[in-house]
Order: C-alpha cells, then sequence, then structure tokens
C-alpha cells in the first residue's frame, strides 16, 4: 500500500522531474565510422514528468559504478551469502567521454523548450584502447536546477563502448535472429557486412537497428540468410582460401580448431 502511495505522488506532483525510457545497455562501437571520427555524440532517450516548459532546462548526469553479484547457496538451495564487486571495465573520463562538467558536454545537457521527450546527449571519444576492449559508461540523472529524480528504476543506463564489431544486443533475445541466422560470430559478422554491403549499399551495416527489422519481419531475414549461405558456400570453395587455410571460414579464424561458420539451413 505505502509502495502504491509514493509511486502515485511521484508520478503525479507538480514537480518536473526526469527519467531514462529504457534500462536496456545501449552498445555504440566506432567501428562503423570513418577512421577520421575521433567523438561521437550518444543520445540516451528520456521523458518529462511535470508537462513542458517554454525555457531551456538542465539535465545532470553523473557517472556511478556497477556491480556484479554472486550468490551463494547451501546444499538445500538456500541462499547463505552473497558477494558485490565492481565491474573491471569502467569508462575513464577524459579518455573514452567528455567529462559531464565540461563547457562542451554542459551545451548538450538541456531539454529543449517544450519538449515532454528528449536525450541525453553524451560525447564518447574514440580512445585507441577500444580497439581491444570494450569499456562500460554507467550514467544516473541526478538533482538539478531544473528537475528531480524520476522511477528509481529509471534513472540509470549504461552506454557499452567500444571500437570493435559487437554482437547486437537483440541476436539472441528475440526467436527470429537466432532462429534464422544461428550461432552469433565476429567472422559471421563479417561475412554478413561484406555481403550487404555489395548487394546493398556501400554504408550498410548489420547493428542493432538491422536484427530489430528482422526480429520484426522475419522476411528480411529469410532472403538475407540465402545471400549469406551463397557468400559462404563461394568463400569455402575458393581454391585460394583453401589452399591458404582460410576456408572454410571459422568462428575464430585464427584457431584451425574452432567451430565451422554454418547458416540454418531447415527453416523456412
Amino acid at each position: 500500500m505505502t509502495s502504491c502511495q509514493e509511486e502515485e505522488a511521484l508520478l503525479f506532483s507538480d514537480s518536473a522531474r526526469v527519467q531514462f525510457t529504457s534500462t536496456d545497455d545501449y552498445p555504440y562501437s566506432f567501428v562503423w565510422s570513418d577512421k577520421s571520427v575521433t567523438e561521437a555524440v550518444v543520445k540516451l532517450p528520456i521523458r518529462v514528468i511535470g508537462g513542458p516548459d517554454d525555457t531551456p532546462r538542465k539535465l545532470r548526469v553523473s557517472q556511478i559504478t556497477e556491480y556484479d553479484v554472486t550468490y551463494e547457496y547451501d546444499n538445500k538451495g538456500y541462499l547463505v551469502d552473497s558477494t558485490v564487486t565492481p565491474k573491471t571495465n569502467p569508462a575513464e573520463s577524459g579518455v573514452h567521454y567528455v567529462p559531464f562538467n565540461d563547457a562542451q558536454a554542459q551545451e548538450l545537457l538541456v531539454v529543449a523548450p517544450g519538449n515532454v521527450t528528449d536525450s541525453v546527449s553524451i560525447i564518447v571519444k574514440r580512445d585507441a584502447s577500444l580497439a581491444s576492449k570494450k569499456v562500460r559508461l554507467r550514467v544516473q540523472l541526478e538533482v538539478s536546477e531544473d528537475f528531480l529524480q524520476g522511477e528509481s528504476k529509471y534513472l540509470a543506463r549504461t552506454i557499452i563502448l567500444s571500437d570493435m564489431l559487437e554482437q547486437p544486443s537483440s541476436w539472441y533475445n528475440y526467436s527470429n535472429a537466432y532462429y534464422y541466422l544461428g550461432k552469433y560470430s565476429v567472422a559471421k559478422h563479417e561475412l554478413m557486412i561484406k555481403v550487404l554491403k555489395e548487394l546493398q549499399s556501400s554504408d550498410s551495416r548489420v547493428d542493432d537497428e538491422w536484427i530489430s527489422k528482422g526480429n520484426a519481419d522475419a522476411t528480411v531475414f529469410v532472403y538475407w540468410r540465402a545471400k549469406f549461405v551463397e557468400a559462404l558456400e563461394e568463400f569455402n570453395n575458393d581454391p585460394a582460401n583453401i589452399a591458404s587455410g582460410a576456408a572454410p571460414l571459422r568462428e575464430d579464424p585464427s584457431d584451425p580448431t574452432s567451430a565451422v561458420v554454418t547458416f540454418p539451413t531447415r527453416v523456412v
């Protein structure tokens, strides 16, 4: 009863509050950008509780620590202990993103006049370390001169930042992607991108947006899976690839014992 009353008071009070629209991790990779690109703006959607205003309103955000929790159970299945440890790959201020108190960042941390939906805009940096590792930037909305905090479960969100190919976040979350494309690997991902670039356009991507389209409409995957299979067979049957040991294409091309890349074939 108390919890419901507190939630109702929060949602319908006259105070201006702000919160994210999602709690999902937000992957961003510089791998899709030209090598000359050194910074980018990542936009995390937010919504305002309390209505619009006719003046710009300032947002305040901070980086917070993320934790892993390990649970220990006894032989009867009862919880007996837990261990909380910080995640080991946090983003570094000034290295992986422009500090939030920097004037350049401050200019973007505003809700435009008249808006009740907007974005927290964060300037991320293409540090050389991102070519071999990914980092996590956990961003939390704080109280500012114009906003109180919204619902607690929507106050923080994580950007996963890299300069490498990343598994699209919904590859395994929905049945279509895994059903039609099979197990994810970077080698398979690279093959798919190559095919789309050759047959569609030079700036084609196999990213979260593309996977989401296929999850919503399976005909996308049905059509392109046939093209991927054809390209894979062509690669594996190329005498030069066979002679060099590149064929058959493996999930880890540097490991000759790695599993061979395949696409499901007994699906329609």
